[in-house]
């Protein structure tokens, strides 16, 4: 049998070689995207300024926040991503400087704080803050005076830098209640300096969590 005239019979000619520029190309813009993609709505790169947050976190210290609980923590998926806590350690902005502030939560909406003889009281139960230095007291300052009981507004919150001695934070006129608008998302993840190389999570302060005393603000009057 003769298959040269068959015209179904092709002969195959070699594949085009690819062109290397281009997949090369097309892979850069894909891990750009991907990039843009979680540093706008996922995660984004912060450095530590100063020393607010010594002995935990230290200055020029490099971590990544959780940007999702800001975006999503106050919506219908909040059971998903979850929402800020006390304890937790967050980024934001202020007026104060063009840095970034790192703080971590210690009353949110609805609760009452209290700043007495060194020590801070959260629905007028004693936090155990076993993050802190031992000894490390709680100074009271303009704005949460001592002894004066103080109730978190909806919507905001209060934080304090765990170096309570050198830290400007809620106890003070110039930042007071910081508002969920503020807020830049929760620390989770340290990549630099490789020695404290890992996952960071919040403070859980079971103390209030299993406590069955009264809330003060239960007891305040409107």
């Amino acid at each position: 049998m003769v298959f040269e005239d068959n015209p179904f019979l092709q002969e195959t000619g070699p594949k085009k070689e690819s062109n290397i520029f281009i997949d090369l190309l097309q892979t850069v813009v894909i891990a750009l995207s991907i990039c843009v993609v979680i540093y706008l709505f996922i995660a984004t790169p912060n450095e530590v300024h100063g020393q607010s947050m010594e002995p935990n976190f230290y200055d020029r210290e490099l971590l990544l926040t959780n940007k999702t609980v800001q975006l999503l923590g106050n919506t219908n998926l909040k059971s998903i991503v979850g929402d800020y806590k006390r304890g937790d350690i967050v980024i934001f902005k202020h007026t104060l400087s063009q840095d970034d502030f790192i703080k971590r939560i210690i009353a949110v909406e609805g609760d009452t704080i209290m700043v007495k003889e060194g020590h801070v009281y959260v629905n007028d139960i004693k936090l155990n803050e076993t993050y802190l230095p031992e000894g490390r007291r709680t100074d009271s300052g303009n704005f949460l005076q001592e002894g004066q009981v103080v109730k978190v507004p909806e919507g905001s919150y209060i934080v304090f830098g765990d170096n309570r001695g050198n830290s400007t934070d809620s106890r003070s006129n110039l930042v007071g209640f910081v508002k969920r608008n503020q807020l830049k998302g929760r620390v989770f993840f340290r990549y630099w300096p490789l020695n404290t190389f890992g996952v960071i999570r919040g403070h859980r302060y079971t103390e209030l969590e299993s406590s069955t005393l009264p809330r003060i603000n239960d007891l305040l009057i409107a």
